[in-house]
């Protein structure tokens, strides 16, 4: 039996954070002004793709396969600090003309970026490794509220970063 009321506040809680802007948002957005929607939706799929690693990393540790030392996590935390500074820092920077061509990013390299952020973002390791087990007891089989949590995060992260991919495409030079 699964705990629809547990399900529900675990929408509220990735609807919340997905939908809070953080660094994987200004990453989809900036993919996305730059090489329209294409570029955001592989970004999404590389950020999700490194969540996925988070989600099967915090699984292994809840059921004890591995222990997180909190040093290593607060130094991990601090790494992905410097490494989402050294990306941002270049957009900051960067005047956005959307009446000039663009040069397009080769399309796997969206997916990379979206990936290296997604995994160096402390944001979310700190969501999967200490508020995730909050919701395994949608069900009394852990495998399946593990089954159900991930096939809700695959959807939902999905859902609300392609929105934003979608809306900022809407700027993209229509000469690019």
């Amino acid at each position: 039996m699964i705990d629809l009321y547990l399900v529900a506040a675990y929408v509220a809680a990735i609807v919340l954070f997905l939908g809070t802007p953080g660094p994987v948002t200004v990453l989809v957005a900036n993919a996305s002004v730059r090489g329209g929607l294409g570029a955001g939706i592989l970004t999404v799929a590389g950020t999700n793709t490194s969540s996925l690693l988070l989600i099967s990393a915090s699984f292994l540790a809840i059921q004890g396969l591995f222990s997180v030392n909190e040093q290593a996590l607060t130094w991990l935390a601090f790494l992905g600090s410097f490494y989402l500074i050294y990306f941002a820092v270049p957009i900051i920077f960067t005047r956005v003309n959307l009446q000039a061509k663009t040069v397009d990013t080769p399309r796997k390299g969206y997916f990379w970026t979206g990936f290296a952020v997604g995994l160096s973002n402390p944001k979310d390791v700190l969501f999967f490794i200490a508020f995730f087990p909050t919701f395994l007891g949608v069900s009394s089989d852990m495998h399946v509220s593990m089954l159900v949590l991930v096939l809700v995060w695959i959807a939902l992260d999905y859902l609300i970063l392609s929105g934003y991919a979608l809306v900022f495409s809407r700027y993209r030079s229509p000469t690019s």
